[in-house]
């Protein structure tokens, strides 16, 4: 049995285009923030990106000033970590619909956001807004890949006076989100098909993770900065007992399909080698049927070794294929002479 492996890299794409729209001139809401990838890498032809959620809450911090931007220490704390929700009557974001109060726009002067998403991250983390943008230290992904979730961080929104503005008109602030994590799915696939044989997929793992570290946005501490730089640091707490994300048991086509239901696989930004070694592998459990039995069988996959990839990159997803192929079992006889044994004393009839 052999399992071969290919791998795709993509990230995401920036909804470019804003939906336009009045909004209320007093109340600060958000437009559906846009997603991107922190790096890119090759696009996935069919693949586009996944609007924000409407179900999901992120949290937002401003800055007032009497006049733009001009550095962080500068600035008074507007909102501090304000929870936002989708409000369906008017197609925005804002904080009285996750709970919190109304924020109103100031008569004079200018605002300036950041955001992180979800919410909830700060409960895996410590979240801080400051002069290089955010930190989030000691963030740790969770153990159960069933609760792993995108987290991601916004670039900052600089001298708003509205709702509306910037270069387009807006339906809210805007807020540009980009991926902290690498994302990491599977599709599988038969490498051809076996007449009265089933390939089953039952389980597939990522062992060997790190799990914990401590995010730097790296934003430059000036008016109209970008991130470039983002960085982890501290990865530590490998995941010996692995992410599985076959959740259902998947007998195999030659055509190369997606998991069904899988768990997403959320993972730190980091070097595959750990300690000189390549430890992050793929740990595969498959059966194979014959009509007459049902086997199970093993593999472990060294992801370095023979597909050229040392890390998992920011913002970046890793699509594995994985094709499994059977052996075919023949024989090769051979019959050995005969070997002459004479009976003594002889027989008399």
């Amino acid at each position: 049995m052999a399992i071969a492996v290919s791998m795709t890299i993509t990230g995401c794409v920036k909804n470019e285009k804003l939906n336009g729209g009045a909004a209320e001139n007093l109340k600060i809401g958000f437009e559906a923030p846009a997603v991107s990838g922190i790096t890119r890498g090759s696009i996935v032809a069919g693949e586009i990106s996944t609007p924000y959620p409407k179900a999901e809450h992120f949290s937002v911090f401003a800055l007032y000033f009497d006049g733009n931007y001009t550095a962080f220490a500068d600035g008074k704390l507007y909102m501090d970590d304000a929870e936002t929700a989708y409000n369906a009557g008017d197609n925005t974001w804002d904080t009285e619909t996750a709970g919190g109060q109304a924020y109103y726009w100031p008569n004079n002067g200018t605002l300036t956001f950041g955001a992180y998403s979800p919410s909830g991250a700060a409960d895996d983390c410590t979240v801080a807004w400051g002069a290089t943008g955010f930190t989030f230290t000691n963030f740790t992904v969770k153990t159960n890949p069933a609760e792993h979730y995108d987290l991601m961080f916004s670039e900052r929104s600089y001298d708003r006076t509205s709702s509306t503005g910037g270069t387009t008109t807006y339906n809210g602030v805007d807020i540009n989100f980009k991926h902290a994590l690498s994302s990491v799915v599977y599709k599988v696939k038969a490498s051809e098909e076996y007449a009265n044989h089933t390939i089953t997929v039952t389980s597939i793992k990522l062992i060997n993770a790190y799990q914990k570290g401590t995010f730097n946005q790296n934003l430059a501490d000036t008016n109209a900065a970008v991130t470039e730089s983002a960085a982890w640091s501290g990865q530590d707490n490998e995941n010996t007992a692995g992410y599985e994300a076959v959740t259902t048991e998947q007998p195999l086509t030659t055509t190369a399909v997606s998991l069904n239901s899988p768990n997403p696989i959320i993972v730190l930004p980091q070097q595959l080698a750990h300690a000189g070694a390549n430890n992050v592998s793929l740990d595969v459990t498959y059966t194979i049927d014959n009509g007459t039995a049902k086997v199970e069988q093993h593999s472990t996959i060294n992801i370095s070794d023979g597909y050229g990839l040392t890390e998992f990159e920011m913002g970046k997803r890793y699509i594995f294929t994985l094709q499994f192929g059977l052996d075919k079992i023949t024989f090769a006889p051979e019959v050995e002479d005969w070997a002459d044994q004479t009976v003594t004393p002889g027989i008399e009839l």
